[in-house]
């Protein structure tokens, strides 16, 4: 069994708590804390997407894998990929990233790491429930180079997984939601960066 119960967490969400793999840098694992609160169901949820991911994602850049469950002192635990830049530091949230932004150079690079993610989520096809700033990472693979990383939300609540299986559902889904994180980060929304499919 592995003890995270002395450990302080990396992060809490409305239903999650995520910890160090005490014994695997790479990877973190969520405890759901809020059962009765939907956490249970939001787990469900998230898991029966990433089965279906599973079965035809190929790049996995843009997402955590996920790599199954681990008994923990503090229940079940979800093991995921962790996601930290290249010198080790843990990535910082896209709301920080445009907290730091003071310059004409930073807001271009903050319009390119939001293009960056609505290319990935529309090549790969992938749903989330909402698309929030704290809930995208920044991941640094290099001095220059970030990647951007949706680290929660992902799947759908549906009854009827339209955007699961659609293609079209998918990426007018997408686009509503590229809009609503344009305003929160200060970065605009030019209308020729549009899809197609609007």
């Amino acid at each position: 069994m592995i003890r995270l119960s002395e450990q302080s967490p990396l992060g809490t969400g409305r239903h999650r708590k995520c910890y160090a793999h005490p014994e695997d840098a790479q990877r973190c694992i969520k405890i759901v804390y809020h059962r009765g609160d939907g956490g249970d169901k939001e787990i469900r949820r998230e898991l029966k997407y990433y089965a279906h991911l599973g079965r035809r994602l190929k790049d996995w850049s843009g997402i955590p894998r996920y790599h199954g469950t681990v008994e923990t002192d503090c229940g079940t635990g979800y093991v995921y990929d962790v996601i930290a830049d290249f010198d080790g530091k843990p990535s910082i949230t896209l709301t920080e990233f445009a907290e730091q932004c003071r310059y004409e150079e930073d807001i271009a690079q903050l319009r390119q790491l939001l293009k960056q993610l609505k290319r990935y989520l529309q090549d790969n096809r992938i749903v989330t429930m909402s698309l929030k700033p704290q809930n995208i990472l920044c991941h640094r693979i290099s001095e220059s180079e970030v990647i951007p990383v949706v680290c929660d939300n992902i799947g759908e609540s549906t009854l009827i997984p339209l955007a699961t299986w659609s293609k079209w559902c998918c990426l007018r889904k997408q686009e509503r939601f590229m809009e609503t994180i344009y305003r929160p980060t200060g970065a605009g929304y030019c209308p020729a960066e549009r899809s197609a499919t609007s």
